[in-house]
């Protein structure tokens, strides 16, 4: 079963930063009938849970959708990296007309934060707090605040010049 949780990026030109997930946060209680015998939990992602996958091609998508691919490592487009905090990523967008759509919705705040897709490979569980140990990491997603499964999760559009961005939106509207 593919499992899906998120948390936040920011935006720096045709760039998205951030992390895909954090490491000892507990997310929002959980509830899924394969899981847990469908009672709510809570789940936390252990330091290094991602370590294995690193080394294989992992997407990223708009909203889970496999046919929303945006970049993968494979490309050299997105770049994923573990360290202190959780699972950072660094994507390039590349030159087409949905990655300038879903920059104009980062920047319009309708994407506002990034989500994984994962096979547990290994976890452990303490009363209702599930920890996630090692992952199959598939796919890093960018959503909208509807999908949050962890709380702890922001993002917003920055850009040097935020009137400019918000006048552009407002033209590509009228066109």
């Amino acid at each position: 079963m593919l499992e899906l949780r998120s948390t936040t990026f920011e935006r720096d030109g045709n760039k998205l930063a951030g992390y895909a997930a954090r490491y000892n946060v507990q997310s929002h209680p959980l509830s899924f009938r394969s899981i847990n015998g469908g009672r709510p939990f809570r789940e936390m992602v252990a330091p290094g849970a991602f370590e294995r996958s690193l080394q294989g091609n992992v997407s990223m998508l708009v909203g889970h959708d496999r046919r929303e691919l945006l970049a993968n490592t494979a490309s050299g487009l997105l770049q994923l990296r573990s360290d202190a905090t959780g699972l950072a990523f660094e994507v390039t967008l590349p030159d087409t007309t949905r990655a300038r759509d879903v920059r104009a919705m980062v920047e319009a705040g309708l994407l506002t934060e990034m989500s994984f897709g994962f096979h547990v490979k290994r976890e452990s569980w303490d009363g209702t707090t599930r920890t996630l140990h090692d992952v199959d990491l598939r796919e890093i997603s960018v959503v909208e605040k509807s999908m949050a499964a962890y709380p702890q999760t922001l993002a917003e559009a920055r850009t040097h010049h935020p009137g400019i961005a918000r006048l552009r939106l407002r033209m590509r509207a009228l066109s």
